[in-house]
């Protein structure tokens, strides 16, 4: 139906052979540059001996060379390892290990986290590193350099014989609720997730400007490839710097981008925003965590009805979305759906259901679970598999319900539930009333231990500059709203929230200092 990688990649390059393909700073690259770097580096593997289905670790940040590379180890065959930039250097072991991967091509950057760990990677036997054009320093010793190793090479494609339902790509699960899984995709499957997912949601035209501030080892590579079928151009910022998001905005007249919702509540707090030209920008994909209606709404008005939501999953692939003409507040029922995932979309099925995996009426709260071409094939651990994936179905590990219609709302994540003395407690819910208060720029709720209730609910809050809360207001103003069982019994006060290499709040995190040397971490 799709055909391999290679091939939906060399159809781009062929159509827009002379428009720009990639900018990155001051360096842009037309498609046919993008194309032959691509084959260079395909044959350039394929001449290091690298075997058809072996597994390739990649580890860059986003810049010129991360698509080229990323397509030049599909064409050799090769199955592309996708390691998070932000990830800790067990992590990356543990990753590694676990796909044993052969070949890791990487930044230097990474030198000092590559050296600390080859030696524990016994499978590891091809280290290839990549610099800055001028900055190129030492090479470390059993390590090849990235320009002398594909610099010669041909610029046609690799003579090598893909199927599309060959393995292609191995992702790992952000580790929200748990270890990293890693995540099989084919050919077939993650062309059909972002082709037909990109093309539907990102709403995406001829000729886009999409930049990537968020890491393209996260959600925001899912647009990459529509746009490139569009004839567009990707634009690579090295991180997201909210200044450097901006001036990238207004100097490449970028018309779209995709952000995790704390993005959105840092433009709306960013006091400098209104000095830079945003007109070009027609699109803000928002993905990865909820987004607080009362935000939304405030971002709608800031913005105009520029704004998708999607709703996906390392192994579902891309469940629904709420689109630009759906983001309405003309009308209750429409700013009431604000606050849901939209609709699942064409090629998706939905069906909400209880623990015993028997589908559940309209309605009535349970786990969301999908069904697509696009889903995973499974976790490379098979014995995993049932974990996620029964009867064709892909259980999200996320609570939710479908309204009379269609409308998607999640409820929570099944593990962040808070039980506390017999009763459920939703943290997105509270997280939702506490946004709604003035002073409140971020939050997190979790469930920390309580030796009459099981747990107890407790509010980890960031306000806005300039603004104090004290801690019985808040308490109080949940209260008005969800009644004193969901309302926290503590809220701590920060400067920042930590977030996972995925760039979502990491509630691992704040829960860690209260649940140390518990055998359980619920109550």
């Amino acid at each position: 139906m799709w055909g391999t990688l290679p091939e939906v990649f060399d159809r781009a390059c062929t159509y827009y052979a002379d428009s720009v393909a990639i900018v990155d700073g001051e360096r842009r690259i037309s498609y046919r540059e993008m194309q032959e770097w691509a084959n260079q580096v395909g044959n350039g593997l394929v001449a290091q001996g690298l075997q058809k289905g072996e597994r390739v670790g990649l580890l860059l940040p986003n810049s010129l060379a991360f698509i080229p590379t990323q397509h030049g180890i599909w064409k050799s065959g090769g199955v592309l390892v996708q390691m998070p930039v932000r990830a800790s250097a067990s992590i990356h072991r543990t990753n590694l290990a676990q796909a044993e991967v052969t070949t890791l091509i990487y930044h230097a950057q990474f030198d000092e986290l590559v050296c600390s760990i080859r030696d524990e990677l016994p499978k590891l036997h091809r280290i290839i590193r990549i610099s800055e054009p001028g900055s190129r320093g030492p090479v470390p010793d059993g390590v090849a350099d990235y320009a002398e190793t594909f610099g010669g090479q041909p610029t046609t494609s690799p003579d090598v014989s893909i199927d599309e339902h060959d393995e292609a790509y191995i992702l790992f699960t952000s580790g929200s609720t748990g270890d990293p899984k890693g995540v099989v995709q084919s050919h077939f499957t993650w062309a059909h997730y972002s082709i037909t997912a990109g093309l539907e949601i990102g709403d995406i035209r001829w000729g886009e400007v999409f930049a990537h501030g968020a890491p393209l080892t996260h959600f925001t590579q899912i647009f990459v490839m529509p746009t490139f079928l569009r004839g567009g151009t990707n634009v690579m910022l090295p991180s997201l710097d909210i200044e450097g998001l901006l001036a990238t905005i207004e100097r490449e007249k970028v018309t779209a981008t995709a952000v995790v919702p704390t993005i959105i509540y840092i433009l709306l707090d960013y006091p400098e925003r209104s000095r830079y030209d945003l007109s070009s920008l027609q699109t803000m994909i928002y993905a990865g965590s909820p987004i607080a209606p009362e935000r939304l709404q405030e971002a709608l008005e800031v913005f105009g009805p520029i704004f998708i939501q999607t709703y996906a999953g390392t192994e579902p692939g891309y469940v629904s979305c709420l689109r630009k003409n759906e983001h309405r507040v003309d009308d209750e029922t429409w700013v009431k759906r604000l606050a849901s995932a939209g609709r699942p979309m064409f090629h998706v099925q939905v069906s909400i259901q209880d623990d015993e995996d028997r589908p559940l009426p309209i309605g009535e709260v349970g786990e969301i679970c999908s069904k697509q071409l696009g889903q995973m094939l499974g976790y490379i651990d098979p014995s995993r598999n049932s974990e996620a994936l029964r009867d064709g179905w892909v259980h999200t590990g996320d609570i939710g319900y479908l309204d009379a219609d269609g409308f998607l709302y999640i409820v929570d994540r099944k593990k962040d539930m808070i039980v506390s003395g017999g009763f459920n407690v939703f943290p997105r819910q509270v997280e939702d009333v506490l946004l709604t208060h003035p002073a409140v720029a971020q939050c997190a709720v979790i469930g920390v231990p309580h030796e009459k209730w099981g747990e107890a609910v407790l509010a980890v809050v960031v306000t806005k500059s300039g603004m104090s809360v004290r801690e019985e207001e808040l308490i109080n103003h949940v209260k008005r709203e969800l009644g004193s069982i969901p309302a926290p019994k503590k809220v701590v006060f920060t400067d920042s929230l930590p977030v996972n290499p995925a760039g979502k709040i990491d509630k691992k995190a704040l829960r860690a200092p209260y649940w140390a040397g518990r055998s359980r971490q619920v109550g």
